[in-house]
């Protein structure tokens, strides 16, 4: 496998690094256990002008690293069991992130199916944001994680990129629902629903 992707491709505003993300490995190394998947839908999020930001309410000391260089992960816990894994955009300073809501697995799906028992099918091994942290391994404890040297990495994957992206308002969500800033696969079946 090549290297991983480097700083200046996660060095762009949130809303285009969501696209970007699209087609791309993900891949972990959690335990000494490696595990991949295949992003095929991504969100993002703006510091101004976006109430469903976390950095919209200004920085915290959970909220920090997305101020800090791009390329960084951001990790938290929604409704006390599922985790949230974002990858940090724009410039060192500016605040955005961008959501990995989905992933096709390509490796270690054996290891995917152990994490999530609960998954009856391949599809549902990732197909929401709270499903692909837990197959690939990831909690809080992977927050501020350095993708371009660490357990958890993004490289390009250029064998997949012949697919349509599409874009449209965000799911889930009870503020900024409107705002059209999710992106995905056409028609791929491992899209969150």
């Amino acid at each position: 496998m090549n290297n991983a992707l480097p700083r200046e491709f996660y060095d762009v505003p949130a809303l285009e690094l969501a696209s970007k993300l699209i087609g791309c490995l993900l891949v972990s190394r959690i335990n000494d256990q490696f595990t991949s998947g295949l992003i095929v839908e991504t969100e993002a999020y703006l510091a101004a002008n976006d109430p469903a930001s976390h950095a919209a309410r200004g920085k915290t000391p959970r909220t920090a690293v997305q101020w800090g260089p791009p390329g960084f992960t951001y990790v938290y816990l929604i409704y006390g069991m599922y985790h949230c894994m974002n990858i940090v955009s724009d410039p060192e300073g500016t605040a955005g992130c961008v959501l990995l809501r989905a992933i096709e697995p390509i490796d270690g799906i054996e290891i995917m199916q152990q994490r999530r028992p609960r998954a009856k099918t391949k599809i549902q091994l990732g197909n929401g944001p709270g499903k692909l942290t837990a197959a690939l391994g990831v909690n809080r404890q992977h927050s501020a994680i350095d993708l371009t040297r660490s357990v958890l990495s993004i490289y390009d994957y250029e064998e997949q990129r012949k697919f349509d992206i599409c874009r449209s308002s965000r799911i889930g969500l009870s503020e900024g629902l409107e705002l059209p800033y999710r992106y995905y696969v056409k028609d791929h079946p491992f899209v969150s629903k």
